[in-house]
Order: structure tokens, then C-alpha cells, then sequence
């Protein structure tokens, strides 16, 4: 007899952590915690707040879907951490999936062929062009907003994790929050897909997508 699927959900790529549990009936419940970037203090009274929300206990979950990112360094390392805390304890199956990947499918069908910025160091951004429901991690590039200012193509664009609007872009038709809000359902959904094919990833070799290094500064 097949269990009813409960999928648990770990974003933690971006300043606002969230969690959440996709239900039998389809329907998503979510949680999350604003305080910028303190995910490791927050993380596990998160998972224990949706799941009791739901009734729902650790046993009865299926499955655990985790942002790989890329995005905030520690926050990634928190999230899929705890992902394989529970995935391990719990023996059961974890999938991680990049930032990209998770909207791709949605942001395409919706808008069409867009580029996407999501914060890295300062005045660097992690920069992919999503054109198509599935998305290739080996696009991902780092730029310089002078370097994405300067862009020959220009279209659609949208920004995670910060606003856009205040970076004086011209020839870009910028893509909001209202009209693209960041939602835990589209990892869920890209979760679930994998899951379903895949049937889990090999959690010793699963870690956060690092596109670039951040070298340690010599101490003098």
C-alpha cells in the first residue's frame, strides 16, 4: 500500500528562509522567517512549525526537496545540511534543485525567454537566460551590473532576493515581484518531477551549487 505523498520542502538560498509541505490534495502550506540570513537559528522551528500546522508528523513524510541555490554560502550549506540530517534519519529520498531550474518551467510558459539575476557579492550577480522549461545549470555565469547593463540582447528580466528597479536598467522589461512572486511551490513542483524520475539524489555527493570561489583574505 503506498504511503500518501507529504513532500518537504528547504529554501534557504535567499535572505528569507522557507519551508514547506506539499499535501496529498496538492495544496502547499508554507512557513518562513524574514531575519536576513540567521537560517541556522530558525530552520528547524520552521519544519516543526508546518508540520504540526498539518497535523503531520517526521514519519509520515515522503520525500524532502532542497534548494541547492546558488545564492547565500552559509545559508546553502544550513539548508541542505538539515535536508540530509532528516533525509538520513528518516531514510528517505532528498533531491536538490537549483534556483533556476525550480521556476524555469513556470517563469517560461508565463513570460517567455528571461534573464534572471540573483545576488552574489558585492555589485556580482549569478546570471542565467532561461529560454526554454528546462534549464541547464552550466549556464549559470557571474557578471558585473556594468557587464549586464551592456548586454547586446536585451528582453525580459527579473530579479531574486533584491529590486531591481533601483539599478537604473534601460531596454530590459523588468518582471516584478507581483508578477512573479517567490513562491516554495515552484520547488516543490521541479522536487516532485525528480523525485519521480529519479527516485532521490546520492546524498554523499549532493552539496550547494557554488558557480564561483570566494578565496579566504591572507592575514598580514
Amino acid at each position: 500500500m503506498n504511503r500518501k505523498p507529504y513532500i518537504l520542502a528547504i529554501d534557504s538560498a535567499t535572505s528569507v528562509l522557507r519551508v514547506g509541505l506539499s499535501l496529498p490534495s496538492g495544496e502547499v502550506d508554507s512557513v518562513e522567517n524574514k531575519d536576513r540570513f540567521r537560517h541556522a537559528e530558525f530552520i528547524f522551528g520552521l519544519i516543526d512549525k508546518v508540520l504540526k500546522k498539518n497535523n503531520v508528523e517526521k514519519s509520515h513524510l515522503t520525500g524532502i526537496v532542497a534548494s541547492t541555490g546558488p545564492g547565500s554560502f552559509t545559508g546553502l550549506r544550513v539548508g541542505l545540511a538539515s535536508a540530509k540530517a532528516l533525509a538520513i534519519s528518516l531514510k528517505l529520498p532528498l533531491v536538490g534543485i537549483s534556483t533556476f531550474s525550480s521556476i524555469a518551467d513556470k517563469l517560461f510558459k508565463q513570460f517567455g525567454k528571461t534573464a534572471v539575476l540573483i545576488p552574489s557579492r558585492r555589485d556580482e550577480y549569478y546570471y542565467a537566460v532561461i529560454d526554454s522549461p528546462q534549464f541547464d545549470n552550466g549556464n549559470i555565469k557571474v557578471l558585473k551590473m556594468a557587464d549586464i547593463k551592456t548586454l547586446r540582447e536585451k528582453g525580459n528580466i527579473m530579479a531574486i532576493d533584491f529590486d531591481l528597479q533601483k539599478l537604473n536598467l534601460s531596454g530590459f522589461k523588468i518582471i516584478g515581484r507581483s508578477e512573479f512572486p517567490p513562491k516554495i511551490d515552484d520547488l516543490i513542483t521541479a522536487g516532485k518531477k525528480r523525485l519521480d524520475t529519479s527516485g532521490g539524489d546520492d546524498i554523499s555527493h549532493l552539496e550547494p551549487l557554488y558557480i564561483q570561489t570566494f578565496p579566504a583574505i591572507a592575514r598580514k
